[in-house]
């Protein structure tokens, strides 16, 4: 028996089948019930919506279509294989061996065009796949075309453009043939196991009892004619979804019928009245748009004539979701007088929200936006749990990153339990990513980014005896010997670039091993300049990243070269037992690896493939093998479930969410082949990416039984210029404008602006805390921020600490005092250290040096110059890989050499006979103690590769204090970039003094942070001196505040910014201890000559 069901809801087909299956048991209780299924999120959804009818779902077998035919066949068909040599690996496997020997026919031109230059047969193998893959769709949509082609007529009327393909196909099966392979392919299996089953003579008790075919949207012709054959022999019970209670098979979309209708009006002689009635066909207009897979599958199933029940169940129209299904279920065909006359339109009610559009500004706030209206609906309706909700995008990897930051950081209150199905072993797992970065190390430039992504793994950090803090050791020690990129010299030529080793991989080891070995040296060492660093147990961390680096190097080696597939299997296993040292959970994916070249060694030698393989195809191959892999599928466990738009995901659920719908992303659409012969020659049923993703996006509209959120990038996140959604998405809410309007809605015009949201670009936007706005956010974790917004008087404390006993006082703690009052505060009397600036690793040499770089160059040479040691110092910058490769470097630095030379002559003459001055004074009963350097010849000299800054000028003016005071009438000079500045010798009262001001401010600056930043407390004395008091504050703030590419203001620095974020926040106290503090010293200032331009 062979009966169809129609029902426009997936439950009512479960309760069928509940009933079938409990009515009307199979008379062997151990004969296991076969339900064949598209999809195993299917068969899950079905297995807990039984278990859950029947109190127990066991024994139930849910294959799924290919695998039970296949099974089937083997029972009713003799000599079929396990494998059959016809499929689609198989297929790629015989043409690698059998296309080169037809290149020099006449049909075969293009091919052999195309395969000219092709190194280590890397572009066969993949004309092999594409060509194995489009015969493969033959067999199943064409088998008549195999079976003219076997029989000896190529017919040239189908092959003319392509007239190698049947040729081609001959000479492929008679090469199985010859091998002693079976003939059944899925091309001819079909019709011998029609025939087998009509005639019977096979045993019956290897089919299944009974078969239910359940929620699947379309099968080809082939697969359904089997399933009838089949069902003269059992009971086959077919139950198909459909959306429509009334036949819809000629339907026609509206814009579909507007192109045909304007290429008939185009051609010569012909009239609107000339054009056929067979167009004319119409009925709702989003079936007609988006249901041709289903109205395709509804044909096939028609022809059948075969008996049919109807279980349709109407929607009761109480929403716009509701309505719009019920709209699909009557086939309604809106009127033109419902578009042009609003009274016509159906009336919702003004707060219905069963359908609903948000518009964002990237993908993490679609799924921010998406977590807030979940809660909201969670708490709007107590009954809805998180299992009653899906989640579905065209790329569920591509989204993965952001559900994990927002649904796994959410706090304990908000936490919403989920899932993400879907993604492949290679997406899912850091392991399985850093062997095919090993993989692709012969092409690759080896940079140090994607060289630590692989060493960070686990398993390889194990390997090699490291942890987080050492790896971060090594990143470290990466940095500091500028590792860019490439193994060595030898790896860049085998890429076709020039013989430099600087920057590489191998340039930095030596630096380190040279460095370890000689300590600190002042000179080159045959040409290396030694990194000394590493001293001590670090010697061991250096031992492996070199170990790390040999690995490195032999996989770069060792893959390039063409081998057969057991070399292969011997030289991964290689790399697999040098690169990890796996746990339990990464031994299980070593061994998807060895079963992917396991079973590469099974289809070659089915397919008696014996050349050599060259690292391209292992390469490719095992991408596309692992990339096929899927990780446990998490579907219908209970949490909110995210998963990609696949076929049969049509399964019910309350709330169903649809993110990413973006024009140009969804539909997808996927260009044929130049090559595909169905292309040119289409027919009812074949299958199209575009068209199932049309229908996927139906079946969702229809799935749906609560709630239909869709949402998109609406917004550049650039410079915010608008977007238009997916054109499913448009057709939706153009049908539901033309066909609805709200209770309230006079002008009929604020349907869809009720639909659509509009989110603003930041999750802490005020939109979503004001209560006269519709937006809302349940993270109140943002409101300390709104709340502080504006309010630039709030105070970092609320009062200052209890004053600390001070018994003595280090110079070196004045300094770093006035140099930055807020950093000392934070670090002498909070104890918090904020975080180190992050390690900075780049993938690219040095073109041009950067500000902090060239500043660095700039003070070694000038310190080289004034010691007379400059080229020697040259030679090691260059060593260092600081620099461009080659001439670039001299012509970089030329003009920097000699600004640096012209500097250091002016500051020599004043730094004969050094000495070194200990301090030691009591100021107000405190002592100041602490050792000044750089005394020459009766003058303090200090000097920098750099403009004098306020942090400068305040450093020569404290020890020119200190000096003064402890009874030495010295001169105090500071050499910049932009001249010389000194301080004429001072009398002792009046140094003691202004140090007295200075401890007053230390002892006070250890209970609260003061609004005293140097570089700009220092711009606006000295400004203020040019008696130009608005210009003096505005120069100040510029300095506070800049934020440019070269330049930051002091209003950036990590301590400065959590107390003081801009100028303004400085307040009227900057003023007054800026006149108190730094008058003094900028009076005392004098300037002169030796000014020498900043490059």
């Amino acid at each position: 028996m062979f009966q169809i069901y129609h029902s426009n809801k997936l439950d009512l087909q479960k309760d069928l089948l509940v009933r079938l299956i409990s009515r009307h048991p199979l008379s062997d209780p151990f004969q296991p019930e076969t339900i064949l299924v598209q999809s195993p999120g299917m068969a899950q959804w079905l297995k807990l919506e039984l278990a859950e009818t029947l109190e127990i779902a066991a024994n139930i077998d849910f294959p799924l279509p290919a695998s039970f035919l296949w099974s089937s066949f083997t029972a009713v068909l003799d000599d079929v294989p396990d494998r059959s040599a016809f499929n689609k690996e198989a297929l790629t496997w015989g043409l690698m061996e059998l296309l080169p020997l037809q290149l020099s026919r006449t049909e075969f031109a293009p091919l052999q065009r195309y395969l000219e230059e092709d190194e280590g047969q890397y572009k066969l193998y993949q004309l092999c796949g594409k060509v194995a893959d489009i015969f493969d769709q033959y067999l199943v949509y064409r088998p008549e075309w195999i079976a003219s082609w076997e029989s000896g007529d190529d017919l040239p009327d189908i092959t003319s453009s392509q007239p190698w393909q049947p040729i081609l196909w001959r000479t492929l099966q008679q090469h199985i043939l010859g091998l002693g392979l079976s003939h059944w392919h899925r091309g001819n299996m079909f019709n011998g196991f029609v025939t087998a089953l009509n005639a019977g003579q096979f045993d019956l008790t290897l089919l299944p009892a009974r078969l239910f075919v359940f929620g699947i949207s379309a099968l080809p012709q082939n697969f359904v004619e089997a399933l009838q054959a089949l069902g003269r022999r059992i009971d086959v019970h077919l139950m198909v979804c459909n959306p429509c209670k009334y036949y819809w098979g000629d339907i026609v979309d509206p814009k579909y019928l507007a192109r045909i209708n304007q290429r008939w009006l185009s051609k010569p002689g012909m009239s609107v009245e000339t054009l056929t009635d067979s167009y004319h066909s119409h009925g709702n207009p989003l079936l007609a748009s988006m249901g041709k897979l289903g109205r395709d599958y509804l044909h096939q199933i028609q022809d059948l004539a075969a008996p049919e029940i109807e279980l349709f169940e109407d929607c009761d129209r109480a929403s716009l979701l509701q309505s719009v299904q019920q709209d699909i279920l009557e086939l309604d065909d809106p009127s033109s007088e419902r578009v042009l006359d609003p009274e016509q339109k159906r009336v919702l009610p003004a707060e219905d929200r069963s359908l609903q559009l948000h518009s964002a500004h990237s993908p993490l706030r679609e799924v921010e936006i998406l977590y807030d209206q979940l809660l909201s609906m969670l708490d709007e309706h107590a009954d809805l749990s998180p299992r009653d909700i899906i989640i579905m995008m065209p790329d569920v990897a591509a989204y993965a990153p952001y559900i994990e930051a927002v649904f796994g950081n959410a706090p304990f209150d908000r936490y919403i339990p989920f899932s993400i199905s879907d993604r492949t072993l290679q997406q899912e797992s850091p392991l399985l990513q850093s062997f095919l970065r090993l993989l692709g190390l012969p092409e690759s430039r080896v940079t140090v980014s994607e060289v630590l992504e692989i060493l960070e793994v686990p398993a390889v950090l194990r390997q090699f005896s490291l942890d987080s803090d050492r790896f971060e050791r090594i990143c470290r020690w990466i940095e500091a010997c500028q590792i860019r990129w490439g193994i060595d010299a030898d790896q860049r030529v085998r890429q076709g670039l020039p013989p430099f080793e600087q920057n590489s991989w191998r340039f930095g080891l030596r630096r380190m091993l040279a460095g370890f070995a000689m300590g600190q040296s002042d000179s080159l060492w045959h040409g290396i300049d030694p990194y000394a660093e590493i001293e001590g147990l670090e010697a061991e961390d250096l031992g492996q990243l070199a170990e790390f680096v040999e690995l490195l190097e032999f996989c770069c080696e060792r893959l390039q070269q063409e081998k057969p597939v057991s070399g292969w299997f011997e030289v991964i296993n290689d790399i697999l037992q040098r690169a990890y040292q796996p746990d339990e959970q990464d031994e299980i994916l070593l061994s998807q690896i060895r079963q992917v070249l396991e079973k590469l060694q099974q289809q070659l030698s089915d397919s008696h493939y014996q050349q050599p393989l060259s690292w391209a195809i292992m390469r490719d191959y095992l991408i596309a093998e692992l990339g096929n892999s899927r990780a446990g599928q998490r579907f219908m466990v209970g949490a909110v479930n995210f998963c990609t738009l696949m076929p049969m995901r049509s399964i019910p659920f309350r709330v169903v969410c649809l993110l990413g719908m973006n024009d140009g992303v969804y539909p997808r659409a996927i260009p044929p082949m130049g090559f595909d012969l169905m292309a040119e020659h289409p027919r009812r049923g074949d299958r199209s990416r575009r068209d199932d993703d049309r229908y996927l996006f139906l079946e969702a509209v229809l799935s749906a039984r609560q709630t239909l959120y869709v949402s998109y990038v609406g917004r550049s996140v650039q410079d915010n210029s608008p977007k238009v959604p997916s054109v499913l998405v448009s057709e939706l809410m153009e049908y539901c404008q033309q066909n609805y309007r709200l209770d309230n809605d006079s002008d009929n015009g604020t349907l869809i602006q009720q639909l659509l949201t509009e989110h603003p670009l930041q999750p802490f936007s005020e939109r979503y805390f004001s209560p006269d706005s519709s937006l809302f956010s349940y993270a109140e974790e943002w409101l300390p921020l709104l709340r502080q917004q504006g309010n630039t008087e709030q105070s970092f404390m609320t009062r200052p600490l209890e004053t600390e006993p001070l018994e003595d006082l280090e110079l070196t703690d004045l300094l770093a005092f006035a140099r930055n009052p807020v950093k000392h505060f934070f670090q002498r009397r909070l104890k918090v250290f904020f975080n180190r600036s992050a390690i900075e690793l780049l993938d690219e040499e040095p073109f041009q040096p950067d500000g902090l770089t060239l500043y660095q160059l700039k003070q070694q040479l000038l310190d080289a110059a004034i010691n007379e040691q400059q080229d020697q110092c040259f030679e090691r910058i260059v060593a260092s890989g600081r620099l461009p490769v080659g001439i670039a470097a001299e012509l970089q630095t030329r003009k920097l050499r000699r600004d640096c030379q012209e500097m250091a002559d002016k500051i020599r003459p004043h730094l004969d006979r050094p000495e070194r001055i200990e301090c030691q004074l009591v100021i107000a009963g405190t002592p100041l103690n602490g050792w000044l350097t750089g005394v020459h010849s009766g003058a303090l000299v200090r000097y920098r590769a750099a403009n004098a800054k306020g942090r400068d000028m305040v450093q020569l003016w404290l020890e020119h204090l200190v000096l003064s005071a402890s009874g030495y009438r010295l001169q105090s000079y500071f050499f910049g970039l932009n001249g010389r500045h000194w301080f004429d010798p001072l009398e002792k009262e009046r140094a003691l003094d202004y140090l007295q001001e200075w401890l007053n401010a230390y002892r006070q600056g250890l209970c609260e942070p003061l609004p005293l930043p140097a570089d700009t407390a220092w711009v606006l004395e000295s400004k203020t001196l040019e008696k130009d008091q608005e210009r003096a504050v505005m120069e100040a703030q510029k300095c506070f505040n800049i934020d440019s590419y070269t330049q930051l203001g002091e209003s950036r620095d990590l301590y400065i910014n959590r107390v003081y974020p801009d100028y303004s926040s400085l307040g009227p106290r900057f003023v007054a201890l800026s006149e108190l503090l730094y008058q003094p010293l900028a009076l005392a200032l004098q300037q002169g000559d030796g000014e020498v331009d900043d490059e």
